[in-house]
């Protein structure tokens, strides 16, 4: 059985601030066509790339992330955290799914 230390487990309680960015930031999208919002964000934030084919798809969000509007330093600081830590970053990515997508 595979026993996980409990560092290895993605807790949004440890990260207040992070959880205020994630608002404001969803809040900030919330008229942006959903097409592939996920991934653009998830994918901005943990590597500050985005493939082509969402930029076509959605050139409004990835406008918005590009301009710098949002404070994201404790998210993506999360993310440089949990770069070694694969079920961490997995369940941190799952995090940020479920928020986004939250109504």
């Amino acid at each position: 059985m595979l026993i996980h230390n409990s560092e290895d487990i993605f807790s949004a309680d440890r990260s207040p601030e992070m959880i205020k960015e994630l608002s404001i930031l969803k809040n900030g999208i919330v008229n942006t066509p959903i097409y592939f919002k996920t991934e653009i964000i998830i994918s901005y934030l943990k590597d500050h790339c985005i493939k082509n084919d969402w930029i076509t798809a959605n050139p409004g969000l990835v406008e918005l992330m590009l301009a710098g509007n949002f404070n994201t330093r404790n998210i993506e600081s999360v993310f440089e955290t949990c770069r070694t830590k694969p079920t961490y970053r997995k369940d941190y990515e799952t995090y940020i799914r479920t928020q986004l997508l939250k109504r």
